[in-house]
């Protein structure tokens, strides 16, 4: 007969518990997480931190540097190739339906140094231009990245799309477009937004004597910012350079008897910028 009365009190407590605050751990969808934050400080980039191999010939017109640089807490780890174009031209490669792995594009041209190039599509294709044996494809960047290319007569030349915008008319042998642009001319870093995104890096300078340096970083210590900000206070005597392609298509090929360097990408590249003995 005390059932009823005691089951009618329970249901009364249990509606007053379901009224009191649950503390609960929010979730997101993968659509509405929120993105990192974008005024992150940039770390502390010291110049190196010990060791650094110094320059070392490679072979006719190439030298190599492996140094380590101390990005806040962290150290990168940094392969450099110095090349000079009076001893050393310059290709565009393009495979974009079946590319090439680092190492057999650089069998297969014959090149003393190849690294990899801009940015492509899921299917392997340009997102900006490129232009091989004086054949433009695809579509320029327009106020924003910048463009190694080999003109006509040889010269050499690395450039901010946002100041010498790309002219269909002009005569190129070969060019390669990367973003964002890490040194503006003149050596000053280009590149300050600070997404605190830490990846492989890969990059193509220009410096004061006129050699044209491969730069790779191939693990995942510098931020773009970070990046941008070293090698405009380097020693390395930047005047320009361009962010390639990074992540798993960061890649560094150095082909020498003496002093060669092997930094394999992640994955097949459609596209490459291949040094070639002259």
């Amino acid at each position: 007969m005390h059932l009823r009365p005691l089951l009618l009190s329970l249901l009364v407590l249990l509606a007053a518990c379901g009224l009191s605050p649950v503390a609960r751990t929010p979730t997101a969808s993968p659509l509405s997480v929120a993105p990192l934050p974008t005024l992150m400080p940039t770390a502390t980039v010291d110049a190196t931190a010990a060791p650094d191999s110094g320059w070392l010939a490679a072979g006719a017109g190439a030298e190599l540097r492996r140094l380590r640089v101390r990005v806040g807490t962290l150290e990168a780890a940094v392969s450099i190739v110095r090349l000079d174009p009076a001893r050393v031209r310059f290709s565009v490669g393009y495979s974009p339906t079946t590319p090439p792995t680092l190492p057999e594009w650089a069998a297969t041209a014959g090149a003393l140094a190849v690294i990899n190039g801009g940015f492509f599509d899921a299917t392997g294709q340009t997102v900006a231009l490129l232009v091989h044996a004086g054949q433009p494809v695809g579509t320029s960047y327009a106020g924003r990245g910048g463009m190694f290319a080999v003109a006509a007569d040889g010269a050499i030349t690395l450039r901010a799309l946002a100041d010498t915008p790309y002219d269909p008319a002009e005569s190129l042998a070969e060019a390669l477009q990367g973003w964002p642009m890490l040194v503006r001319p003149g050596g000053e870093a280009a590149y300050t937004f600070e997404d605190g995104m830490r990846d492989r890096r890969c990059a193509l300078a220009l410096d004061r004597a006129g050699h044209v340096l491969l730069i790779a970083a191939p693990t995942a210590v510098f931020t773009l910012a970070e990046l941008s900000a070293w090698l405009a206070t380097s020693d390395l005597g930047i005047i320009t350079a361009v962010n390639l392609d990074g992540g798993a298509s960061s890649g560094l090929m150095l082909l020498s008897a003496t002093n060669p360097e092997r930094i394999d990408a992640f994955t097949p590249l459609p596209i490459v910028l291949l040094a070639l003995p002259r």
